[in-house]
């Protein structure tokens, strides 16, 4: 099967399901015939911009964010990383040369990945580590750092 014929799939699966987490989503792609790997879906994840969002009652699933679906041009990584950290992002603390960025449940990987691609371009990001819902940005010193922190804080929303 090829890649577009896979992720039009995948688009399909996750518009028509709240799918709590990848092992559900291999499942219900192989109800669809799809047969691939955990890091290939992973992929297709971040090509397509599915987040890990939450409903009312707070459970979370999967979704594409809304900007992917509306247009055809395909986004930079950049524009991909201010879209998520707009739709998931909780808090941005500067610590030191260290800036905490919080996110919704099941996003920090996909951030993290965004953040390392970008960074290439923006020279006050060392690395970063993400986790679940965490990820530290690592810069060389405090005033780097806060060039990091005054980028990314324009994107998470503000606390009402």
């Amino acid at each position: 099967m090829n890649k577009e014929t896979r992720q039009s799939i995948l688009k399909k699966v996750i518009s028509e399901n709240n799918i709590e987490n990848q092992s559900e989503l291999i499942k219900c792609l192989e109800k669809e015939n799809v047969r691939t790997t955990q890091s290939t879906i992973s992929r297709d994840m971040r090509e397509l911009n599915i987040i890990k969002s939450h409903n009312s009652s707070g459970r979370s699933y999967y979704r594409i964010l809304d900007d992917y679906t509306s247009t055809e041009k395909k986004l930079t990584d950049e524009e991909r990383l201010k879209n998520v950290i707009r739709e998931t992002g909780v808090s941005l603390v500067q610590i030191e040369f260290i800036n905490v960025l919080t996110v919704l449940p099941g996003n920090g990987q996909l951030l993290g990945v965004l953040i390392d691609s970008f960074r290439q371009s923006f020279s006050e990001i060392v690395a970063c580590v993400a986790g679940d819902d965490t990820i530290l940005i690592l810069s060389k010193s405090k005033e780097d750092a806060e060039i990091v922190n005054d980028y990314f804080k324009q994107f998470v929303p503000e606390k009402k």
